[in-house]
């Protein structure tokens, strides 16, 4: 990491009002209208830009009212140039260099109350009213279909989480992670993870636990760095990574939005399935 900069990102109010003000300038007023009564999070993701060296690839999530949200729409080419703005007014000496946005409703605003399936129905309703726009079936289906997959990722993401601190615990004691073998990229990954955390104050977890900032691609590079206290666990490395390297695609595929088809469900539920039993059998 370089002692030129901060990484410490800005309030999130003050770089959106700072935002718009510039937005306001430039004369973009589509985008401050969007904007203007939106909250936003910065978001450094711990792995580097390779924009400018030692510079965090950052992301700004934007979170509009739902009663925007409902008819928002923004081509690839305004999108381009907000993420450029974002990035101008993003001061330098912070180290986070703006690489991607992401606009989602206000969590304020949707999802109150009910279920799932209440709230699905609802969408369905309130969406094909006409048939001119209306959204069709099976995007509502594919969306009932993607729940269960985030639920798989969450719960088998957690589970080696748990897995590998009780192993840690068992073996080292509660300093266990000093104990570990971790690589210099993955402790940069939690460092910068836990400074956005502290700026952001989004909702933790499980307390100040190092692996709860970790993804399956990094846990199994902990796995791997550390064969000699998990190898009893598992017929082999190849078998235990092969694994986790399927979850950590798939589980890319759901942050960007993406349809998981059946094929990757079908992985993911065998995998899920595998690595339990295979736990609870050692």
């Amino acid at each position: 990491m370089s002692d030129n900069f901060t990484y410490e990102s800005p309030k999130g109010k003050k770089y959106l009002d700072a935002l718009l003000k510039y937005l306001d300038a430039k004369s973009e007023s589509d985008m401050y209208n969007l904007l203007k009564d939106s909250t936003c999070e910065i978001d450094a993701s711990g792995s580097f830009s390779r924009k400018r060296w030692d510079a965090m690839y950052t992301t700004i999530y934007f979170y509009i009212p739902a009663d925007k949200f409902s008819s928002f729409s923004i081509d690839e080419k305004s999108k381009a140039r907000l993420i450029d703005y974002c990035d101008t007014i993003m001061p330098k000496n912070t180290g986070l260099d703006v690489m991607q946005i992401e606009f989602s409703p206000s969590v304020e605003d949707v999802f109150d109350n009910g279920t799932l399936e209440d709230n699905l129905n609802e969408i369905s309703h309130s969406i094909g009213v006409t048939e001119r726009f209306r959204l069709p079936d099976d995007i509502l289906n594919k969306g009932k279909e993607m729940a269960e997959v985030y639920l798989y990722l969450y719960a088998i993401e957690n589970y080696i989480r748990l897995f590998i601190e009780k192993v840690g615990i068992d073996t080292y004691g509660q300093d266990y992670f000093s104990n570990f073998t971790v690589p210099k990229s993955i402790r940069e990954s939690i460092n910068g993870r836990k400074r956005t955390e502290e700026k952001i104050r989004w909702v933790r977890i499980r307390g100040d636990s190092e692996l709860f900032y970790l993804d399956f691609i990094e846990l199994n590079t902990l796995i791997q760095n550390n064969w000699e206290v998990f190898k009893n666990y598992f017929p082999d490395q190849a078998w235990i990574s092969s694994k986790l390297q399927e979850l950590y695609r798939i589980r890319i595929l759901v942050a960007h939005n993406s349809y998981v088809g059946e094929h990757e469900r079908d992985i993911l539920r065998v995998n899920f399935r595998s690595i339990v039993n295979q736990l609870n059998a050692s």
